[in-house]
């Protein structure tokens, strides 16, 4: 007997459940129309507007500092550093002491 009441109580609790997920209504809602959106660009450009301009402006400096590191006569390793440098954080101590110049002359050497 307590099986069979066990088997009914879930049997009426499955079916109880399937009718109330059933039941839920699948009207399909219509939305409203959406208004033509303006393309402004990149959202970037909303909180930055010279944000071209500044990015241009570094990849010059960069390219002239690069040509500089080039230029100097120092290991390959020191060069590589260098470089990670200058495109990682831009003028770093080490990038400045290697780009400082010997300004000493012959005139003040007597």
């Amino acid at each position: 007997m307590k099986k069979k009441s066990l088997v009914l109580l879930c049997t009426f609790f499955c079916l109880f459940l399937s009718v109330s997920t059933i039941a839920q209504d699948t009207t399909k809602k219509t939305d409203a129309p959406k208004a033509v959106e303006e393309h402004e660009g990149p959202i970037v450009f909303k909180f930055e507007p010279d944000f071209t301009s500044k990015n241009n402006k570094r990849k010059a400096e960069i390219a002239h500092t690069r040509s500089i590191i080039d230029t100097l006569s120092i290991t390959e390793r020191k060069r590589v550093k260098l470089l990670r440098d200058l495109y990682r954080k831009g003028v770093s101590k080490r990038l400045e002491k290697a780009l400082l110049a010997d300004n000493t002359f012959e005139d003040n050497e007597q």
